[in-house]
């Protein structure tokens, strides 16, 4: 049976790893022809528009001097220029000259007796008509200067066009326009961050279909066809009652279990035709054969497992979240001056009302997945869930956004803890972390994944078809849920004696509540006022640019991913939840108190990186660690415990950017993360006492 299983590893692991593989040496080569591509159209554009500039600067100067005004007695000349040039980045210097004297000028002007201009219809057609050989050449050659110019102060050079005079009177003067040679650098710069973060996307999506799709074909049927296996050569010939028949390996181990079922309608009908006159000896051996090979035992080993939850949570989690990176905007488009509501509040408002609504019904949405089981209950959050998204798509004014968004928050709750319970419930407490780490991990996924995509998908379509994609995937999530979810799970723990008052029974549980309280909360805390809050006004402060604010955010998403499965094996191996989640709520209070002092952007990237490792010890170990812990409250189930920790993690998610937009209004970026960063470290320690006290008072409290 070992060959079996390294069987079914080799064609996991290679299967995945060629698979993405291939996506990744597609999607290389397709970044690497768009900035070729970029590379030699944009230079034919800029030249347009130099060529644009000096055309308009020219046609005034002619102007002026055919309606008798001296050309070099033009008043105001200098302030026209500026004002041209500083509404074209791309520029360097707007000059007029008379000869070779320069007579008005705008920018820092380079000598111009020594430069080559161009000439835009020549640049045009050496830049189109090259070949596709010739603009990599170029493309390849350039690239050492592309990134080394950032960490260069050598001034910037300029390609100069230069546009005769020609005027009534004899002027002999020209017009020059310098265009940057750096600027084409700096946008290749951004087209290539762009280009790798939807590179990243896309492997990150191709990884999670691949995985569930070989899991749900190839490792799950070839599992199975194991264990039918191993019972047939042990002699057990039991009928399994629900095998899978996903895939041809599936229909391989359905045939297998046929057989098994065929042997034992044989046996039935040979044990069903003896007469009364067969001695009882005889069927005394006809029951010993059939006990000894199992002849007439059925099985019900079909269980849910974690996979099943895990693509329907990531296309609806994926499709959630392609609208977060332009609801601001989205709600700007909307608003009326008039509004009893100011602008401000208006754009925070729909986020805020989202987390409400999350928070507030998560407690509910545990107990309903108890009562009617989380298949059904995943399936009944779709319908609030969509029923947002197409209020937002076909929204009239800004508070329709906000009621839209309530109400799929509504569902999110639902389906979110539908989920997680249903993960909960399939793990054991053997690789507790490792399941919790999936949903983490999956959210997390679907969180990086959805807003770099759906910024960039608004950019090209527009903001409401990206709410009716997410609709089409939310709907999409149901079909999966639908297809996947073995129905409801764990129904011995879920079915307990019902007891009212499940928060007040883990509000005794002294270790739940350090874990809560100094852990799940200050990590909310840090999450939405450090990262969600103060960084983008940290870097805004810094000068840094709208895409420079994206990318820096995402490293912490980016950090999360491949690191978070890693400490939950740690977790898992060791059983030492307990100190993980101690240490990442202390390292990210200490690397909050790193931020204090001067401001760097190299400082604040380096924060964001730590941050996401130090949240990447304690997520899924803080899940596992709290489900752990509530079984000293075994009146409570876990479903409802999952529910009550979701709902204050929420709180926290609303206290983070209250509590540092207050400590902002008295102070400085740094001092505001200061104070944080030691409430954190505090909240760290205090929750390493309670959880080393002894729990023999509540084990005894249990038992009475």
């Amino acid at each position: 049976m070992r060959q079996v299983r390294s069987l079914a590893s080799f064609i996991n692991s290679r299967l995945i790893l060629i698979t993405v593989l291939c996506a990744l040496f597609a999607s290389v080569l397709s970044a690497l022809y768009t900035l070729v591509e970029f590379n030699f159209s944009v230079k034919p554009e800029l030249l347009k528009k130099a060529n644009a500039i000096a055309q308009i600067v020219h046609d005034d100067v002619e102007l002026a001097v055919n309606a008798g005004i001296p050309f070099n007695e033009i008043r105001g000349m200098d302030a026209y220029l500026d004002d041209s040039l500083s509404k074209y980045p791309e520029l360097t210097f707007v000059a007029v000259t008379a000869g070779d004297n320069l007579l008005y000028q705008a920018g820092v002007v380079s000598d111009l007796s020594t430069v080559d201009t161009l000439a835009f219809e020549q640049v045009s057609k050496q830049y189109l008509n090259a070949s596709l050989l010739e603009r990599i050449s170029v493309a390849a050659s350039q690239l050492p200067s592309i990134f080394s110019s950032p960490f260069t102060d050598s001034p910037p050079q300029s390609d100069v066009f230069r546009l005769p005079l020609e005027a009534a009177q004899a002027v002999n003067g020209s017009v020059y326009v310098g265009l940057s040679a750096t600027y084409i650098q700096s946008q290749l710069i951004d087209i290539f961050f762009d280009i790798g973060i939807v590179l990243i996307a896309v492997l990150l999506v191709c990884f999670e279909v691949v995985m569930v799709v070989v899991m749900v074909y190839i490792s799950g049927p070839l599992e199975e066809s194991e264990t039918i296996l191993r019972r047939q050569i042990n002699g057990d010939f039991s009928v399994d009652e629900n095998t899978s028949v996903r895939g041809t390996i599936g229909l391989f181990s359905n045939r297998l279990n046929h057989d098994s079922r065929k042997l034992q309608n044989k046996f039935s009908q040979l044990f069903g035709s003896q007469g009364q006159a067969e001695s009882a000896s005889f069927k005394a051996r006809l029951k010993e054969i059939a006990e000894k090979f199992r002849l007439q035992n059925k099985l019900e080993v079909r269980k849910g497992d974690i996979v099943d939850a895990r693509i329907p949570l990531f296309v609806f989690s994926f499709g959630e979240e392609l609208q977060k990176s332009f609801m601001p905007l989205y709600v700007a488009e909307f608003y009326e001056p008039t509004s009893w509501i100011s602008k401000d509040v208006m754009l925070g408002l729909p986020i805020s009302v989202f987390m409400f609504v999350i928070a507030a019904f998560t407690p509910f949405a545990a107990k309903w997945v108890e009562r009617w089981g989380q298949k059904r209950l995943f399936l009944v959050g779709l319908i609030p869930a969509i029923a947002g998204y197409l209020g937002c798509a076909f929204a009239t004014n800004s508070m329709d956004i906000v009621i839209s968004r309530g109400v799929t928050a509504f569902g999110y709750a639902i389906i979110t803890i539908s989920c997680q319970s249903y993960i909960a419930a399939v793990v054991t407490a053997g690789n507790r972390a490792k399941g919790m780490s999936i949903f983490v991990g999956v959210l997390m996924t679907a969180t990086m994944c959805g807003t770099a995509l759906g910024g960039i998908i608004a950019d090209r379509i527009g903001y409401q078809p990206v709410f009716l994609l997410s609709a089409v995937l939310a709907a999409f999530a149901g079909l999966l849920t639908w297809r996947m979810f073995t129905g409801e799970l764990d129904t011995a723990s879920n079915k307990q004696v019902k007891q009212k008052g499940g928060l007040m029974q883990l509000a005794r549980n002294v270790k739940f509540v350090a874990i809560v309280v100094c852990c799940a909360i200050p990590a909310k805390i840090v999450l939405t006022g450090f990262l969600y809050f103060l960084v983008p006004l940290y870097l805004v402060s810094l000068d840094a640019s709208q895409s420079e604010i994206g990318r820096i955010m995402m490293i912490y998403s980016l950090v999360i991913i491949p690191l978070s499965p890693i400490a939950s094996g740690i977790a898992d191996k060791t059983q030492k939840t307990r100190e993980l989640i101690v240490l990442g709520t202390v390292l990210s209070g200490a690397i909050l108190l790193s931020l204090y002092g001067e401001a760097s952007l190299f400082k604040i990237i380096l924060a964001v990186t730590l941050m996401g490792i130090a949240h990447s010890i304690l997520k899924a170990p803080l899940i596992a660690c709290a489900l752990e812990a509530s079984e000293a409250t075994p009146e409570v189930s876990r479903t409802e415990v999952l529910g009550i920790l979701r709902t204050a993690e929420r709180i926290g998610s609303v206290l983070g950017p209250i509590l540092v937009a207050a400590l902002l209004a008295v102070g400085n970026y740094g001092m505001a993360m200061a104070i944080v960063g030691a409430g954190i470290i505090a909240s760290g320690l205090l929750m390493l006492v309670f959880l080393n006290m002894p729990s023999t008072q509540r084990s005894k409290e249990a038992q009475a």
